[in-house]
C-alpha cells in the first residue's frame, strides 16, 4: 500500500502542471507569431510595389501576366504559408492555428486603431487611407486567413513520407482558395476579369510553391520536428 501510494505521488511530481504547459504553448507561440506579423506589416509596406513575372504571355485568350495589381506585398504573402508550414513540421496544428489567429487579433487591433483611432499621429496619410479600404482590407483578410487555415489543415493531413507531399500540397490547396476568394471579394477594385486575376495569380501560386519547396528541403534538418510530430 506505501509503495503504491509512493508511486503515485511520483507520478503525479512527473506529471507537468497545466500552467507550465500553457506557458510551454506561449512559448512555442511567440516566434511564429512575430514572424506573421512581420511578414504581413512587410506586405503592407510593398503594398505599391508592383511586380510582372510573365509580360504579356496569354493561352486561349487568358493572359498570365498578373498586370498591376499583383505587388511585392503578394509576394509577401508566400512568407506566411512558409512560417506556417515549418510552424507546422515542428509543433503541429495546434500551434499553427494559435499563431495564425494570435497574429490576426494583433493585426486587426492596428486596423482597428488605424480605422477609428488617432492613427494620424503615428501613420503617414496614405496608410491611414489604405487600412480604410474595407473592401481590399476584407479581401485581403479573409482570402489570406481562409488560405493559411486551409494550408494548416491540409498539411498536417498529409505530413508523413515522403517528406515533400505536405508542404507541397498545402500551399497549393491553401494558395487556391486564397486566390478564388481574393479575387471573388475584390470584384472590380482590380483591374482585369475574375478568369484572367485567378489564373495569373494561382500560376503564381504554383511557381512559390515550388520555391517554398525547395527552401522548406534546406531548412528540414534546422527545423526538426518534436516529439510526436515526424514525418514532413
Amino acid at each position: 500500500m506505501v509503495m503504491a501510494e509512493g508511486r503515485f505521488h511520483e507520478s503525479m511530481d512527473q506529471k507537468p502542471s497545466v500552467m507550465a504547459e500553457f506557458m510551454r504553448f506561449l512559448g512555442y507561440l511567440m516566434l511564429p507569431t512575430v514572424l506573421l506579423v512581420a511578414a504581413a506589416v512587410a506586405g503592407f509596406l510593398d503594398r505599391s510595389t508592383p511586380v510582372s513575372l510573365f509580360g504579356s504571355l496569354s493561352f486561349t485568350g487568358l493572359r498570365f501576366d498578373p498586370g498591376s495589381w499583383f505587388s511585392i506585398g503578394h509576394v509577401w504573402v508566400f512568407a506566411l504559408f512558409m512560417v506556417v508550414n515549418l510552424t507546422g513540421r515542428r509543433h503541429g496544428a495546434s500551434v499553427a492555428f494559435a499563431a495564425v489567429a494570435a497574429a490576426g487579433a494583433l493585426l486587426a487591433l492596428v486596423w482597428a486603431y488605424a480605422a477609428y483611432g488617432d492613427a494620424h499621429i503615428i501613420m503617414p496619410a496614405d496608410m491611414i487611407a489604405a487600412l480604410g479600404n474595407q473592401t481590399m482590407v476584407l479581401a485581403v483578410a479573409l482570402s489570406v486567413m481562409v488560405g493559411l487555415l486551409v494550408n494548416i489543415v491540409v498539411f498536417d493531413l498529409v505530413r508523413g513520407r515522403p517528406w515533400w507531399k505536405a508542404p507541397l500540397l498545402a500551399p497549393l490547396f491553401g494558395g487556391a482558395a486564397m486566390v478564388a476568394l481574393f479575387h471573388g471579394l475584390a470584384g472590380d477594385a482590380l483591374a482585369g476579369t475574375y478568369a484572367d486575376k485567378v489564373v495569373s495569380h494561382f500560376v503564381i501560386v504554383v511557381l512559390a510553391t515550388l520555391l517554398m519547396l525547395v527552401v522548406y528541403h534546406a531548412l528540414r534538418s534546422i527545423i526538426q520536428p518534436r516529439s510526436g510530430y515526424g514525418g514532413a
